[in-house]
């Protein structure tokens, strides 16, 4: 066999392996302030935490912080029924926390909606919000219960100074 022919074949191979194991969702998370802004793109469970490092934006307290995120099925025919969105600003011990802030306490926001997600839908929200307490706090946009082995989310690590 020649070797642009072996390569054709392992593109071929390749690109049949990546859409067999295709991701469900398209998750994006940005937030600004004063003119800073960072993005964190899709990440997916297990493990909890994700696999990618989060990005990290430094504000001041008593600034304006805003939000934008959105999910997105990516699935060409498949629906997501009942899919649970979960955002939350919690705070967390430090910058790159190896776990999930504790939300069953002091959570600085925190909103959740249920819905289904036709082939190519998607949902977000926008807000904004001000963190008056020095820290360091984890904002996390995820899925839940989308009867999938895995699930997606975006996190930002948020120092407020």
């Amino acid at each position: 066999m020649k070797p642009i022919a072996i390569q054709a074949s392992l593109l071929a191979l390749y690109l049949t392996v990546s859409l067999a194991h295709a991701e469900h969702a398209k998750v994006e998370l940005t937030i600004e302030s004063q003119g800073k802004q960072v993005t964190s793109f899709v990440d997916q469970t297990p493990p909890e935490i994700g696999k990618s490092p989060r990005p990290v934006l430094e504000v001041k307290a008593g600034e304006p912080i805003r939000v934008q995120w959105f999910f997105q099925n990516v699935y060409p025919n498949k629906t997501l029924k009942d899919v649970v969105m979960h955002f939350y600003v919690a705070r967390s011990d430090k910058v790159g926390q190896k776990e999930l802030p504790d939300t069953t306490g002091d959570v600085e926001l925190e909103t959740a909606f249920d819905m289904d997600f036709k082939p190519g839908a998607k949902a977000g929200a926008r807000t904004r919000f001000v963190i008056d307490k020095p820290g360091v706090y984890m904002v996390r946009v995820e899925s839940r219960q989308t009867q999938s082995d895995h699930e997606h989310f975006a996190a930002v690590d948020l120092v407020v100074k």
